[in-house]
């Protein structure tokens, strides 16, 4: 009797055959997103139209269907219904759906308290706090912000993690992320201002990301989280009780610098610390022998 061959191991390389799209699945979904995306928010700068519904089509269009076809085109089937799962993946414990949901909030209120920026909001601070959750978990998440971020995060930035690690896959998503967004800053022409913010945005995306990051890599996955966390920037960004723009974005920083800190003064024996471990956490989200997302953090935050 002929003893069975072993299966193959997966080592997690894409084989050189087939489509490009399984052979490099990162490079198409760029080509795509990138391309489809600026052409999307390009058009409203030439006639003058709106750009919100422009930026419907860039997400749902340019990025998740590009997200969607090269996983499916990569991975097969399966692996769309593994990605689309991860949106929906909530179980990752109080404390982190406190972070997501109310960290910047916080940290750009204190800012602004500790700056002589906040003020009393317009509408009054009950009418203020309603507009924050409808704007964070209604129009940001479940109708724009979680769909995108199944193409960066949960596409893109979840790769790039299972190949690099989580310091080169937040800037290289980062990079990307700013990139897609520069016809809306180059709009109305060249000048200081629109290189000042164009700087901004290219510093801060990245450590952006690297927050971002470090959530899918203690939720297991999770794109729900990120999510929620990018409507709530957007949100917090446009609370009425502050004054100016720049709070917000410190309040990034911090959460980001906080959140680093927590992770290996705490989470040491409970969550993937270090390129390698951060690199077989990301291959599991993605392969169909990965744990269950939503199911990574210990609920410590």
């Amino acid at each position: 009797m002929t003893p069975s061959t072993p299966a193959p191991r997966d080592t997690g390389r894409r084989s050189r055959d087939g489509s490009p799209a399984r052979r490099r699945p990162v490079t198409v979904f760029l080509l795509l997103a990138l391309g489809l995306g600026w052409a999307a928010l390009t058009v409203p700068v030439v006639i003058g139209a709106p750009v919100e519904s422009f930026l419907l089509a860039m997400t749902f269009v340019a990025l998740l269907g590009s997200a969607l076809l090269v996983t499916r085109l990569a991975d097969g089937p399966g692996a769309v219904r593994r990605l689309l799962g991860r949106a929906f993946a909530w179980r990752f414990g109080a404390a982190r759906w406190a972070v997501v949901l109310l960290g910047i909030p916080v940290l750009t209120l204190a800012l602004a308290a500790v700056t002589g920026t906040l003020r009393s909001p317009p509408s009054g601070w009950a009418a203020e706090a309603g507009w924050y959750l409808f704007s964070t978990l209604v129009y940001g998440a479940l109708v724009l912000n979680l769909w995108e971020e199944t193409a960066w995060g949960g596409f893109l930035q979840s790769r790039l993690t299972a190949r690099h690690g989580l310091v080169v896959a937040a800037l290289l998503t980062g990079l990307s992320f700013a990139g897609i967004h520069l016809p809306l800053y180059l709009a109305e022409g060249w000048s200081g201002e629109t290189a000042r913010d164009l700087v901004l945005l290219f510093l801060l995306v990245p450590v952006y990301r690297y927050l971002l990051g470090m959530h899918l890599l203690d939720t297991g996955g999770s794109v729900l989280a990120i999510g929620v966390q990018h409507a709530s920037w957007n949100a917090a960004g446009s609370l009425g009780a502050v004054e100016g723009e720049w709070q917000v974005m410190v309040a990034v920083v911090l959460l980001t610098l906080l959140m680093a800190l927590e992770r290996h003064v705490r989470g040491r024996d409970a969550r993937p610390l270090g390129r390698a471990a951060e690199r077989r956490a990301a291959a599991g989200w993605i392969s169909r022998r990965g744990p269950a997302p939503g199911t990574a953090d210990d609920g410590r935050g």
